[in-house]
């Protein structure tokens, strides 16, 4: 169910992304500026879209809550249908329900809160004291536990689809914000300075490019992105990265086509976005090891970059080893890279992925979410920890431990996570492990032997730094795993 309604949600923003692809589009046809447009009813319009899902979703946290016992009136229902069933039938029926209705209804009543802490066995006295006072005790007994079981189950059901309703709400409002963020992204593209726009064109025209149109979104000094509409002359082919050294001797700083755009210009027209190069890179390696016994890890990690300069890893523990435990975390892992390859914040992603395990049908799993996010422009480090072993930096001689209380994703409607900044230099080592290489070590003292096993490593090399402290790691338990162990390496350096 969780899935569906992700789904339903994404395709809702698309098809409203793509009938503003239309309109804007149609206005580009008639000849009147797309900024115009885009900052006058489109941008008007598409809050008011983001209003309805928040709206909606307000609908639904208005509702009523769940409950944690039965209420007064679930009890009377109770009484009433015990009552119908065996003391309507009954010759003492008047004298307990009326003459004796307060001293009746107080031993009733004690019955039920005896069933509601004790379960269905009653203790004896108390079995013995009612059917001594009334002529059908056993059947009433028999008969208000099974009552009172399907209540409780009721309550149970009606619970979880509270659950339900307030996940969905979750999603509504995430689907809101969402949309109220690319609405800004959208419409803060800008046509360019006419000056620099015909330096480009002419530039680029020695390198038999023709420029159609360039859009700017305007950033920050370091990280500016450049939209361009363009062909080649004379059937030649030319590579974005020739056009991105044209456009870094313009812009005076490094540009370079963004990830996974078009490597040559033909002569067809086609669009290519330029951003900013980064000043720092990212090495990655990883060394995982399944439990014995166990054909499958229970681990998946990723690696993504994004346009916006940013290096994400990943990683995710499945509850449990084996294949179970392993798709858990692998839909974790492969939903987190979508939203955040799609341009979601980190808190809405993790919040969506929450709701969308909540939502989930049959037994529930959980998995835990590490996630560190690396901003390559200006070195600095975001990690997220939802029930997530602890992360090491290290830097020179020393490292660094940073832990995690937080439950993992899956098993509240609200998600808990916990944010640490760190800034990065040169050189700076992150060390990424699931749970299963901890627990490896002395129980006492094991994120200071971790500290240790990582101060002996030397190499600079990420792989051979995730495989050589894993092998370390293994020596604590006789090279034999008694779980899933994963470690990911991140590595950075100046350009």
């Amino acid at each position: 169910m969780g899935d569906f309604i992700i789904a339903v949600l994404v395709v809702s923003v698309l098809w409203i992304l793509w009938d503003l692809l239309k309109l804007l589009v149609r206005e580009k046809e008639k000849g009147e500026p797309a900024t115009e447009f885009v900052n006058g009813p489109g941008k008007e319009m598409i809050g008011k879209i983001a209003d309805s899902f928040q709206d909606l979703a307000n609908t639904f946290h208005s509702m009523p809550c769940q409950k944690e016992r039965l209420s007064q009136g679930d009890v009377k229902e109770i009484f009433h249908e015990v009552q119908d069933r065996i003391c309507s039938q009954c010759a003492m029926c008047s004298n307990c329900w009326e003459k004796e209705h307060y001293n009746t209804y107080r031993r009733v009543y004690d019955i039920l809160s005896a069933i509601e802490e004790e379960g269905e066995e009653i203790s004896a006295d108390k079995q013995v004291e009612f059917i001594e006072y009334c002529i059908h005790g056993r059947t009433f007994l028999e008969e208000m536990v099974q009552v009172f079981s399907r209540a409780k189950l009721n309550l149970l059901w009606s619970n979880r689809l509270l659950e339900n309703r307030s996940a969905v709400a979750e999603q509504l409002h995430e689907t809101a914000d969402i949309v109220r963020k690319i609405s800004d992204n959208v419409y803060d593209v800008k046509n360019v300075d006419e000056d620099f726009r015909e330096k480009v064109k002419m530039r680029l025209r020695l390198r038999f490019v023709v420029v159609k149109d360039l859009w700017v979104l305007p950033q920050d000094q370091d990280r500016q992105q450049i939209f361009m509409t363009m062909r080649s002359m004379k059937g030649r082919c030319v590579s974005t990265k020739e056009i991105g050294i044209v456009l870094s001797e313009i812009c005076k700083s490094p540009m370079v086509p963004a990830k996974d755009s078009r490597m040559m210009i033909n002569r067809e027209y086609s669009t290519v976005l330029f951003v900013s190069d980064t000043k720092f890179s990212v090495l990655n390696g990883v060394a995982r090891v399944t439990r014995d016994g166990e054909m499958i890890s229970g681990d998946n990690f990723g690696f993504l970059s994004r346009d916006n300069g940013q290096m994400i890893m990943s990683l995710s523990d499945g509850m449990g080893s084996g294949i179970g435990a392993c798709k858990e975390s692998e839909k974790v892992i492969e939903l987190l890279e979508q939203f955040l390859d799609a341009g979601f914040n980190k808190e809405t992603a993790v919040r969506m992925i929450n709701s969308a395990l909540v939502l989930q049908g049959g037994m529930q799993m959980f998995s835990t979410i590490d996630l560190c996010a690396i901003d390559l422009y200006n070195g600095s480090c975001e990690l997220m920890k939802i029930g997530a072993s602890t992360t090491f930096f290290k830097r020179n001689n020393w490292v660094e431990a940073v832990t995690s209380t937080s439950l993992p994703v899956g098993m509240l409607q609200t998600v808990d996570f916990d944010c640490t900044s760190k800034k990065l230099t040169s050189g700076d080592f992150i060390i990424m492990i699931s749970d299963g290489v901890l627990d490896a070590l002395p129980p006492k003292n094991a994120e200071e032997v971790m500290k240790e096993l990582i101060m002996e490593i030397q190499t600079t090399n990420a792989r051979e730094f995730a495989k050589a402290l894993l092998e370390r790691v293994l020596i604590y338990q006789n090279c034999r795993a008694m779980d899933d162990m994963t470690v990911l390496v991140g590595g950075v350096w100046k350009k």
